[in-house]
């Protein structure tokens, strides 16, 4: 890490503005902290509490930090016809360039956040446990921590592959030392010891349901786990957790009927989302006009938006749902063979100005895990397995509420329905990419994606993304992406 980034991390202030640490409403209400107390701020168990929830405020933040998990996850599939010149260069591998931001090169505010929960991980152990609530409540706080580090580096790896592994926070700058990049599969090993204690620590349900998905629990962390090995090659491994989740869980289906309900959040389908709900102060600024956050959206479901910045790829879209009676075709799309067709999973709007509607705000929680997602995953990790017998039920769960007919394939068939069906079922939520990649089927899937910048060897491929020539000035120890080497 560069000098200015370790600055900035242990200037680094919580904002503990999401739900997190006992509701949503107290939450909001708690005083912020700096990141830099230490002994003196982790005392008890309102201390941990804070800084969990201030954790949390920063996924959050590092998400939608210029659209950046859909930017990764869906963009580079060719989901969209992108017009936004900021990120149209994006489907078709040109991951460089004027007009793609250095942003998407920079994981500044990834360390930002690292550095918050490798503070819980260390600090809060330390705490009596007579300070807390309960034993539960400072376990659950400490499972959360190891979670949320897991599901950040096993993010990161997938975007830029090899990453420094920070597991300790820095507690005084003139100690703080630049780590070199990590190799992938170290990283990913680490993601999963910490999953590890996080599934000893975390239970199923919860205790307090305005906490459902938007804070970890024992299928969050099963649920990562599940595809951390799927993206290993691990698929027995992806099986046992996957069914964990399952069937242990708790988690069932949303009806054909509610689909939408899923996006708003906090669903019997939800494993773990991140809280976006303008009632509790947390709506996504969803500004009309040119450059808004919510490039998928414009009128009627934006008033006063007339520009449509990512619109539906209708190419991609025809290939992919053939059945004119999938109930997904109107859920999640509105107008989608016109050519400006948007795309309206992300579509619960309230004005904060009321009825002038200049002020729009999304409360739309981001899907990170879900049932559909887990049954599918299942699946495909069946199917590598040979028993095609269990693969089918799940998949045909999934086909079944979305009123399309049941599939009987068998063998390598399976395989590309059970993924079609993901890139059907999950499209916009940040997964399309990563399935495509692992699946090997990129450029199948996307035309315009450079065979051979995807097929020069998994660990150099050009489907990772290059870092920031500018974190490389005062840290020698950092290397370029290997693709990428001489090309920015």
């Amino acid at each position: 890490m560069t000098t200015y980034l370790k600055k900035s991390i242990i200037g680094l202030s919580l904002i503990a503005g999401i739900c997190g640490a006992v509701s949503c409403k107290k939450v909001l209400d708690l005083e912020p902290h700096d990141s830099t107390f230490t002994g003196a701020y982790f005392t008890n168990g309102e201390d941990a509490n804070t800084a969990i929830a201030g954790a949390y405020a920063l996924l959050r933040s590092t998400l939608l930090n210029n659209y950046s998990y859909f930017t990764y996850g869906d963009a580079p599939t060719g989901e969209f016809a992108i017009t936004d010149a900021f990120y149209s260069p994006i489907p078709s591998g040109q991951f460089t360039g004027l007009n793609v931001s250095s942003g998407f090169w920079n994981w500044q505010s990834n360390y930002q956040f690292m550095q918050q929960v490798n503070l819980i991980i260390n600090k809060v152990p330390q705490i009596d446990i007579s300070k807390f609530t309960n034993k539960d409540d400072k376990l659950q706080i400490i499972g959360e921590a190891y979670f949320l580090r897991a599901y950040m580096y096993f993010y990161m790896s997938r975007i830029w592959g090899d990453v420094p592994l920070k597991l300790a926070p820095d507690l005084d700058l003139s100690t703080a030392q630049n780590i070199p990049r990590s190799p992938a599969a170290t990283v990913l090993a680490q993601s999963l010891a910490d999953l590890r204690i996080a599934e000893a620590d975390l239970k199923f349900g919860y205790a307090d349901v305005s906490q459902t998905a938007v804070r970890a629990n024992k299928g969050s962390a099963l649920a990562l786990q599940a595809h951390i090995k799927a993206w290993m090659g691990d698929y027995a491994g992806c099986d046992s957790a996957a069914n964990a989740v399952i069937t242990q869980g708790g988690y069932s289906l949303v009806d054909s009927a509610n689909y939408s309900k899923i996006f708003i959040g906090k669903s019997t389908e939800g494993i773990f989302e991140i809280n976006i709900d303008y009632s509790q102060s947390e709506g996504y600024e969803a500004t009309p006009g040119y450059g808004g956050y919510v490039p998928t959206l414009s009128y009627p479901f934006l008033a006063n938006k007339s520009i449509l910045e990512w619109p539906l790829n209708s190419t991609y879209y025809n290939r992919l749902y053939v059945d004119t009676n999938d109930i997904r075709i109107r859920k999640f799309f509105y107008q989608p063979t016109s050519g400006a067709g948007q795309t309206i999973k992300y579509s619960n709007v309230t004005y904060a100005d009321g009825s002038a509607k200049n002020d729009p705000r999304l409360s739309n929680n981001i899907i990170i895990f879900r049932l559909a997602d887990i049954m599918l995953l299942r699946a495909e990790a069946l199917n590598k397995l040979g028993r095609d017998g269990d693969a089918l039920p799940l998949l045909n769960a999934i086909r079944t509420r979305a009123n399309t007919a049941a599939y009987q394939g068998t063998g390598t068939a399976l395989g590309t329905a059970i993924l079609e069906e993901r890139l059907r079922e999950l499209f916009y939520e940040g997964q399309s990419y990563y399935d495509l990649v692992r699946t090997k089927q990129l450029t199948n899937y996307n035309q315009n994606f450079p065979t051979t910048q995807f097929l020069n060897g998994s660990p150099k491929g050009g489907w990772l993304w290059p870092v920031d020539p500018g974190m490389f000035k005062d840290d020698f120890t950092l290397t370029q992406t290997p693709y990428w080497q001489g090309k920015l």
